[in-house]
């Protein structure tokens, strides 16, 4: 190595390697960096912030219904389902669980209710909020404040709401992951909250966040898709005729001469509660004008709007004093509005220019003006109000597109609208507009119902701006990937454009590569191509928090690459190097590290094979896989290699020519890592020399990119609270700790997927810093709030997740003792105990250790405190613990004997001479088993894939019949 090329450091073998001098110790430290937005399960990536989750909460609302004559004029305005127009009926099933689910003694509790659009989602979570104030609770309406000008309307403090809070979330699925899961997180602090959540898609989109609200906020998360309003021949009369009548009434029309559509009891889109409302509202009208009202339900959108077009025609024919324009311009307008959303007013008059309405000023502000005499704003601070409900301004914006063969005129000017709107100007580079989310995702939402809007204005649009798919969020994605006449080569040319991780795109992004995916296995034959798709496909997987999915595909990739005949072997092993060391991660991650020892042993040979023939390749992989490797062997009482080997990894990481912050960080946290290795050797000095390295690096790279190495420093942190804690120096690694927690905090805000289980860590460790200086309420505190931060184990729940709440609820246990709490440590100590026995010996030896060491110092409090029985019980959980440990790993010989003697001598002993030996054996217990806090490893997966990409071929469009 020493011309600085890497050269093919040997495979590592038990006291094989030469040691470098002790590194130096260094004196303070200094705290930096402050970020949150986060985005992976794997590694870090994506964009930080620190501010909160953006959102405010609004009084229900519901307007006036529109007068006799407005409602004869544009008759569509009585579809809006706030109007409650059409009384409310059916649907008891589903208010009867909603009720269920309010009334439940839960502190907070999150439910889903999925449905296509015109399902009845707003109208049933109307009258559910209705029900609900009269029950006694408080109903607030949710919106992301960025949409409009307004400030959020603070939530009372915690206990103000006697009953408790219902908060409604329409169009959950177009919130950004980050601002929906804060605001979730924020409202789940108060006393009993319900928080209910509409959206057309679940899915993929659902699966992840409920996903992380349960396992790592512990909020309850449920589903409950909407079933059609109508599905027999019967309800879809009865469904009519209740809509028919209160219309009628509206309009002046007797409901008895109205007839109803011939095919309403054979058709089944008629079931659909907005098409049956649609459809009695069009019988009404055109009674009105003796006028035949369309018998297919595909037509009412045009008839509807055609009728919303004479009264815009009529509105400019007969404005008076009044500001006006054309039918043709406010249809325009409308086109916008239904696109972008609300805007304040100047970014309202930038969006009527860049779509062509205008050019001057006075006549911007006349359109505006005219749009807003016909679509009054909820909030008096904004333009451009929509056209409702969405799937009549989804079927107008199909309608003024060409392409289609309805009778309803198209305007060219639409075809070209949308990318007016959404590209930039020369002077704005490649930015995306503010609105840009709702204009997309809106987009997407009509092309998943009208195929020419898919094929002339989406697929154009976004195969010239891919980037424009990113930012509709990931649940859009996960709708634009399943369209079924969309475009292959669009998803190819989003393809490149996706983050590696990101919060609110990795569920989409895992939607698109897992659809190019499909096409591309079902034409590539050779298996090594498969293999690379499999394995890609994998890491997507596992950063949309699917692990056993990841894990599938990492084993099939193996699989292929175990098939390929011997002459290939050269040609593929690197690849076949970065599939086996993802399969041996993925199988760490879930905690089982026996499993992972023999798949990243094999990759670190492959990659130690092929570095001599391509260093640039196979050189990081190696260095990688060792650094996984290596953290596998500690856990599985291999800590003399594991140490060689972690010095070996310093050593390559130091003389790697590249220099970048990318290899910076492999270096820091080799450093973090070979500092664990020695703790655990018991080398305290050089311990805190490695970590105290690692930290100089992460404070100094997070200070140019928090979004990238914020977490390796409060990773960095932790570990420099241990070690300074057993230095004794207890100021110090308060503050690294107090440090490391509040970045933890920040980070899991808006993932906690990502860092729940390290918050929960940090937390804990806070509480035995708190305790080791005799502040035992404060231990308690931070305990007890590391306890809700990891919450109940879902099911499954990894061997990793019940290893941290365990510890977490005897160290609980152990502080609630030191306060002569003995009832609440009974409590935690009996869960401990019960998670303790989920434990297998295959299970890593460092959770398992850590268990074990929390558990024996609350048995021997218990003992002392004079609850012999119960100490018994914790002490028994301990001794089976050590019994396989040391079987495993001798390092645990001491504290195994101590945990064996202290259970027969107890079993046999007078129980207030148990007590009393117990007592004078608590120092040696502290020797023995030393502070129960805990230590982070540096992460070693991929934060996007090393291998070498598949070269597809070229996807063809399917054709398709319009």
């Amino acid at each position: 190595m020493s011309d600085g090329s890497p050269a093919r450091p040997p495979f590592p073998r038990a006291g094989g390697a030469a040691r470098p001098a002790p590194l130096p110790e260094r004196q303070a430290i200094t705290m930096t960096a402050t970020a949150t937005d986060r985005a992976i399960v794997y590694q870090a990536a994506g964009d930080l912030r620190v501010e909160p989750a953006a959102y405010r909460l609004e009084p229900v609302r519901t307007p006036p219904v529109p007068s006799l004559e407005e409602a004869r004029r544009r008759p569509s305005r009585l579809l809006a389902a706030r109007l409650r127009v059409v009384d409310f009926t059916g649907r008891a099933e589903q208010l009867r669980r909603l009720t269920d689910w309010r009334d439940r003694p839960d502190q907070a509790s999150v439910r889903l209710v999925s449905g296509a659009g015109g399902q009845g989602k707003t109208r049933l979570a109307d009258q559910f909020a209705r029900l609900s104030v009269e029950a006694g609770w408080r109903v607030r309406v949710a919106r992301p404040a960025r949409s409009t000008s307004r400030r959020r309307e603070s939530p009372p403090p915690a206990g103000e709401d006697r009953d408790g809070l219902l908060v409604l979330v329409d169009y959950a699925e177009r919130w950004a992951v980050d601002d929906l899961t804060g605001m979730l997180d924020e409202l789940a602090g108060r006393e009993r909250v319900r928080i209910l959540l509409l959206a057309r898609a679940s899915g993929l989109w659902w699966s992840g966040l409920s996903h992380r609200l349960e396992r790592d906020l512990d909020i309850t998360a449920e589903a409950m898709p909407l079933p059609l309003l109508a599905a027999s021949p019967d309800e879809r009369l009865a469904a009519f005729d209740r809509a028919r009548d209160r219309f009628a009434e509206a309009m002046g029309v007797p409901a008895d001469a109205v007839g109803r559509p011939a095919r309403i009891t054979t058709d089944p889109a008629y079931g659909v509660a907005l098409t049956a409302h649609m459809a009695a509202l069009a019988a009404v009208d055109a009674y009105r004008h003796a006028e035949s009202a369309p018998d297919d339900p595909a037509r009412l959108s045009e008839y509807l709007l055609n009728h919303e077009l004479d009264y815009w025609q009529d509105l400019h024919a007969h404005a008076g004093g009044l500001p006006a324009v054309d039918a043709q311009a406010m249809g325009r307008t409308v086109f916008v509005a239904s696109l972008t959303g609300p805007l304040a007013h100047p970014a309202g008059m930038e969006v009527a220019e860049r779509a062509g309405l205008a050019r001057e000023p006075a006549v911007l502000q006349r359109v505006l003006d005219a749009h807003a005499r016909c679509f009054p704003p909820r909030d008096q601070a904004t333009v451009l109000e929509p056209l409702y409900p969405d799937r009549l301004a989804e079927d107008f914006i199909a309608l003024l597109t060409p392409g289609h063969t309805d009778r309803f005129t198209a305007d060219a000017w639409a075809a070209t609208a949308p990318e007016a709107l959404l590209t930039a100007g020369e002077d704005e580079g490649d930015t995306t507009p503010p609105y840009a989310r709702q204009a997309i995702t809106v987009l997407i939402e009509t092309a998943a119902r009208w195929e020419h809007v898919a094929r002339t204005q989406l697929s154009p649009l976004l195969r010239r701006r891919p980037r424009l798919a990113l930012a509709a969020g990931g649940a859009s994605l996960v709708t634009l990937a399943g369209l079924p006449h969309l475009d292959p080569a669009v998803l190819e040319a989003i393809e490149p454009h996706l983050p590696a991780h990101h919060v609110d795109l990795d569920v989409g992004s895992l939607a698109c590569v897992e659809a190019l995916t499909g096409h591309r296995l079902a034409t590539a034959k050779d298996p090594g191509e498969r293999a690379k798709l499999h394995c890609e496909l994998g890491l997507r997987e596992g950063n949309a928090g699917l692990g056993d999915r990841a894990h599938a595909s990492f084993d099939r990739a193996v699989e292929l690459f175990r098939s390929l005949p011997a002459s290939r072997a050269a040609e593929t092993r690197v690849d076949h190097a970065w599939a086996l060391l993802n399969q041996g991660i993925a199988l760490a991650h879930e905690g089982r590290h026996t499993a992972a020892y023999a798949p990243l042993r094999e990759a670190v040979s492959l990659f130690h094979q092929a570095v001599g023939d391509d260093p640039a390749a196979a050189g990081e992989g190696l260095a990688t896989g060792m650094d996984a490797l290596e953290i596998t062997m500690s856990h599985t009482g291999r800590h003399r290699e594991a140490l060689d080997l972690a010095y070996l990894v310093v050593q390559a990481r130091e003389t790697q020519p590249n220099k970048d912050a990318g290899a910076e960080a492999g270096l820091g946290r080799a450093y973090l890592n070979l500092g664990n290795r020695l703790a655990q050797q018991g080398s305290d000095r050089q311990a805190r020399a490695a970590t105290y390295s690692g930290l100089k690096i992460f404070q100094r790279l997070a200070a140019d990119d928090p979004a990238a190495f914020t977490p390796d420093l409060a990773r960095a942190l932790v570990n420099r609270s241990q070690d300074l804690s057993r230095a004794k120096d207890r100021a110090e690694a308060l503050q690294a700790a107090e440090e490391a927690a509040r970045l933890y905090r920040a980070m899991a805000e808006t993932n906690p997927a990502a860092f729940g289980l390290d918050l929960a860590t940090s937390l804990a460790n806070l509480g035995t810093l708190h305790g080791a200086a005799r502040r035992y309420r404060q231990a308690v505190e931070r305990t007890a709030e590391a306890l809700a931060v990891i919450g109940e184990p879902p099911a499954p729940a990894s061997a990793a997740h019940r290893a941290t709440r365990a510890r977490i609820v005897a160290k609980l246990a152990y502080w609630h003792a030191h306060l002569g709490d003995v009832e609440n440590a009974l409590l935690h100590l009996r869960e401990a105990v019960t998670l303790s026995r989920t434990l297998t010996p295959q299970d890593s030896l460092a959770d398992r250790g850590g268990v074990a060491r929390a558990l024996m110092p609350t048995a021997f409090m218990l003992a002392v405190l004079g609850r012999p029985d119960e100490a018994l019980h914790g002490m028994e959980a301990a001794a089976e613990l050590y019994r396989h440990l040391v079987a495993a790993d001798e390092a645990f010989e001491e504290e195994a004997t101590m945990a064996t003697r202290a259970l027969t001598i107890g079993r046999s002993m007078d129980p207030d001479a148990y007590r009393a030996m117990m007592a004078g054996l608590r120092p040696e217990l502290e020797r023995v088993t030393g502070p129960i806090g805990g230590r982070t490893e540096a992460p070693v997966m991929p934060s996007s894939p090393r291998m070498g990409r598949v070269q597809p071929r070229r996807l063809s469009r399917r054709r398709r019949r319009t």
